[in-house]
């Protein structure tokens, strides 16, 4: 997985085992660019994601949204790993709503790896397009391709971007509850299931789980939004390596400019 995979930005994120392509914030700047479309309200957004309890392993995220115009414009980075391997990502995405239906995006990456001080860097550019149709109010269906042109990263063993496709389907049972199944394929390795639950007891709160068949883990994750500003928190099992967890703050303010 080393060497710019995509990865899936926020606490619900990691509280929902990553099936979060149907979801709109300033999280579809990583999640799937194809939502961002909907986002009328600038956002940032900050988080963090400690994988297995490891200080070498830790993730750091930012994203921002701005609605300009029809669409809506996105930038991303993240950072994964230690001095001795860093795997670093900004993104640069755009958003738009075709119709009261689909929503369509692309978003081009600069992606670089660093290994220590012997071994160098590397860099490359991989881009993404993603979609979102609302064919009714109960109904969301997603679909993101990451790097389908297999970016190379170095010569040596021609070693490639992981490209990965999603497909997900959300169906919102009532204002509560929603459910979400997530299909995911890399070209490098096996296909990925997972199901998600969001529960909401009151209108500011959410309670979310998931669980991932291709690493058989289990999620859990909390949600709060006071006004505009929301706090994210999830954690994850691996049966075999243990435990993750992330937490995301993220802010909204202002909204797109409607024409005279």
């Amino acid at each position: 997985m080393a060497g710019g995979g995509n990865e899936t930005g926020g606490g619900a994120a990691v509280g929902m085992n990553g099936a979060v392509a149907t979801q709109t914030n300033v999280w579809s700047t990583t999640n799937n660019i194809g939502a961002l479309g909907l986002q009328d309200k600038y956002a940032v957004g900050v988080a963090f994601e400690s994988r297995y309890m490891l200080p070498e392993a830790g993730l750091k995220t930012f994203a921002a949204a701005a609605p300009l115009g029809i669409g809506t414009v996105g930038l991303v980075g993240h950072q994964f790993g230690y001095s001795s391997y860093t795997d670093s990502r900004l993104g640069l995405g755009y958003g738009m709503k075709l119709s009261k239906q689909v929503s369509l995006g692309a978003q081009v990456n600069y992606l670089r790896v660093q290994m220590g001080d012997i071994y160098g860097s590397r860099s490359t550019l991989a881009a993404e397009i993603g979609l979102l149709i609302m064919p009714n109010d109960h109904v969301k269906i997603a679909a993101v391709a990451y790097n389908p042109t297999r970016a190379k990263l170095a010569d040596f063993d021609d070693e490639r971007v992981p490209s990965t496709l999603t497909l997900a389907g959300q169906y919102l049972f009532s204002e509560k509850v929603n459910g979400t199944v997530q299909v995911e394929k890399s070209l490098d390795l096996p296909i990925n299931i997972i199901t998600a639950i969001e529960y909401k007891p009151v209108d500011n709160l959410a309670i979310r789980t998931g669980y991932a068949t291709a690493q058989g883990s289990l999620s859990f994750g909390l949600g709060y939004l006071w006004k505009e500003l929301r706090i994210d928190a999830g954690a994850k099992w691996h049966q075999t390596i243990g435990f993750s967890s992330a937490a995301s703050l993220s802010y909204e303010f202002g909204k797109r400019k409607k024409k005279a």
